[in-house]
């Protein structure tokens, strides 16, 4: 079952296997502070199977039936052995980075461990919120961050933070980069709430429109709810109030209504604020001299055409 997640079951080799940002993200941090990838690769791993197994939970959760434009594990194997299996890939996780980095200090490898298990209480409490919120009639932009925060922006911050402990960086300079990362995720999950609402298909591998459809409270939502009363809004405030899976025609609407209020520049917007703090703190505690983390992550962050 974990094999048919990551793709690796299909005899074709055509099977789409994520965007492995975060363990890229781990070891651009790595070789910035001057480590060696090989140091660096059991947290990579570990880093990757955590994400995965939040995103095995997480189509449960949502109900969704996709991922990278194939069946989701639990509609192939069933809810019982999905949720099994993200667990097992949970503790799999965490052995890739006590097996990998068995020659650590002790002290090391507990502060590693520590940011691991951080970050994952850290997506749990988010997706918690996120969970809630669709028992909502309004969110705030306040409590939206809150949500991203954990759910988002926990494991950047930990891939930057293992990037940066695997280089033997001092705990003070690794906290940093912990920082600078929970900024780039930020600018991420801002950007994958564009993709959810207006990306194809073929961009995200879920249904166009499927958080609207979901009536799920991303930031063009949560942003457009909160101005002043107008026929758009009022056409989003309805669709979010009715408490039941949108379809096709009422999705649409509420597309077309975000458009008109400019939900999608004021998105735009957010993820540019987001990376001109992560900008910040890199400049405050010179972090990234070469600027090939903020490159990389920039380009993954990039507005949606």
């Amino acid at each position: 079952m974990i094999r048919y997640h990551f793709g690796f079951d299909d005899p074709s080799g055509t099977a789409r296997r994520g965007k492995r940002l975060r363990p890229q993200l781990l070891l651009r941090v790595a070789l910035a502070e001057g480590g060696a990838v090989e140091s660096a690769l059991g947290a990579a791993v570990a880093i990757e199977v955590l994400h995965n197994y939040s995103l095995v939970h997480d189509d449960i959760e949502d109900g969704d039936e996709l991922r990278h434009g194939r069946p989701a594990l639990w509609t192939r194997y069933g809810i019982a052995q999905g949720i099994n299996a993200g667990d097992a890939m949970c503790a799999l996780s965490y052995l890739a980075l006590l097996d990998c980095e068995a020659g650590s200090p002790p002290e090391r490898l507990a502060r590693m461990a520590r940011a691991l298990h951080e970050a994952n209480l850290g997506m749990c409490e988010g997706q918690g919120l996120d969970i809630a919120f669709e028992g909502r009639d309004a969110v705030s932009l306040d409590e939206y961050r809150a949500m991203v925060f954990g759910k988002t922006a926990a494991l950047f911050g930990a891939s930057c933070e293992l990037g940066a402990l695997s280089a033997r960086a001092s705990d003070a300079r690794a906290a940093a980069y912990a920082r600078m990362g929970r900024a780039y995720g930020v600018a991420f999950q801002v950007r994958d709430d564009v993709l959810g609402t207006w990306g194809s298909s073929a961009a995200t591998g879920k249904p166009s429109g499927g958080d609207i459809a979901r009536r799920k409270w991303t930031f063009p939502v949560v942003w457009a709810l909160g101005q002043p009363a107008c026929a758009d809004r009022q056409i989003v405030a309805v669709a979010y109030g009715r408490r039941r899976r949108l379809d096709s025609a009422e999705s649409l609407e509420v597309v077309a209504a975000l458009e008109r209020l400019g939900a999608r520049a004021a998105a735009d917007d957010a993820g540019d604020t987001a990376l001109g703090e992560a900008d910040r703190i890199a400049g405050e505690f010179d972090l990234d001299r070469e600027r090939s983390i903020r490159d990389f992550l920039a380009q993954g962050a990039r507005r949606v055409a």
